[in-house]
């Protein structure tokens, strides 16, 4: 694990699906680090199976804390997730750890 200065605080943010991409384009280009974890599914189509890359968690995509970054990000219809006692969801991780920590949390 590495030291406590390295971990850096990540909100989960809740999108509209299929809108991960574009709102994490919108957050990189402002200058915020931004995460979505995808993983490959493969569909039919037209009697072919194509790969195809999908959020892990659809309508999710994960925030570095930094001042402004949850403004605008509301301000593209994204909403921070909370808990059942109206606290949103952070944690402290690296990338590494991020999926399992959040996965955790929302047992």
């Amino acid at each position: 694990m590495k030291a406590g200065n390295e971990m850096k605080r990540w909100y989960a943010l809740r999108t509209a699906p299929r809108l991960e991409r574009k709102l994490m384009r919108c957050l990189n280009a402002a200058g915020y680090l931004v995460f979505c974890p995808m993983q490959i599914v493969f569909r039919e189509c037209e009697g072919r199976t194509k790969e195809v890359f999908v959020p892990f968690f659809p309508g999710c995509i994960f925030v570095e804390e930094a001042v402004g970054a949850l403004s605008l990000a509301a301000s593209l219809g994204a909403v921070l997730l909370q808990d059942e006692e109206g606290r949103s969801l952070s944690v402290y991780a690296d990338k590494a750890e991020l999926v399992a920590k959040f996965l955790h949390i929302l047992k």
